[in-house]
């Protein structure tokens, strides 16, 4: 998939990294990326987020750190678009010459550097410290002058010393560019839209304006999956929300996001969780 290049365009003169929060009725798909790096933090929402090859759920407290042009995108999910909220997320961009070589050169920051290091496929991170980070990049947005770059630096320190799950996989190689941009969102914003329907790859095909064989290899050449894959991947995530969030039973949650048969549910949620969808719940339930 080829995302968009995105330019921050922020005056360096001015600003050396961006804070910001940004409220929007919901977020549809924009698969992008950017130079810069970028920590996310979610104050309010939930949905689907593609990070490179990774899809996953993300709700209140998904706290990410992106490394330089790596694809992302965060969707909204359906139920969240019509409750009358907003999508509330705290985004801190910065250049990675903002930090380097100094963070290489310089004992002190090598966890920084490190963790720039790792960034590149995305990180998740986790644990009590989450939301005292949150916090943090909630006062960044107003903060002025030498305290800025100081909890920036603070921000990136807390980070380096928190557990966390690299996104995209080890094989994950951004196709970035502007060739075929458009056909690709096309065809992406319909899955994201449709997939907890039956969805036909003739119909797909017909929004890339190729014949059926021909989509299918440019959508594995794009992706790194087939697009079944891909959207099945997409049908998984949201029967965890669903099960997780709405408290639906197993088989409510299969035929909700997508699926026609239970076998073929569970055949695909053991396949890409590693466990039954019942194991799944379970230990999810006694977590919280």
């Amino acid at each position: 998939m080829k995302p968009s290049f995105q330019h921050l365009g922020f005056n360096v003169v001015q600003e050396s990294f961006l804070c910001f929060q940004v409220s929007s009725p919901k977020f549809g798909f924009h698969w992008h990326y950017h130079p810069e790096c970028e920590i996310s933090y979610v104050l309010n929402g939930y949905g689907t987020r593609l990070v490179g090859d990774n899809v996953q759920n993300f709700e209140k407290g998904d706290l990410l750190f992106l490394g330089s042009d790596l694809p992302h995108t965060l969707i909204s999910d359906e139920l969240f678009n019509q409750s009358n909220q907003l999508m509330e997320v705290i985004v801190i961009q910065f250049p990675l010459e903002l930090l380097k070589p100094r963070v290489e050169e310089i004992h002190e920051l090598s966890n920084i550097g490190l963790l720039i290091n790792n960034s590149n496929r995305g990180l998740s991170f986790a644990g009590e410290e989450v939301e005292k980070v949150g916090l943090k990049m909630q006062e960044l947005i107003d903060c002025k002058g030498f305290n800025r770059y100081h909890l920036l630096l603070e921000i990136l320190n807390d980070l380096s010393n928190m557990p966390f799950e690299h996104l995209a996989s080890k094989l994950y190689s951004p196709r970035i560019g502007n060739n075929s941009e458009e056909r690709i969102r096309r065809v992406c914003t319909y899955i994201h839209e449709n997939f907890s329907s039956h969805i036909d790859i003739s119909k797909l095909a017909s929004l890339s304006f190729m014949n059926e064989a021909a989509f299918c290899r440019f959508f594995k050449r794009m992706t790194g999956k087939t697009a079944m894959t891909y959207i099945n991947d997409l049908r998984i995530s949201k029967s965890c929300q669903l099960m997780l969030s709405e408290g639906l039973s197993i088989s409510e949650a299969a035929y909700q996001s997508g699926f026609n048969s239970i076998t073929h549910f569970n055949r695909s949620f053991i396949k890409r969780k590693g466990e039954t969808p019942s194991s799944f719940r379970k230990h999810f339930s006694s977590v919280g």
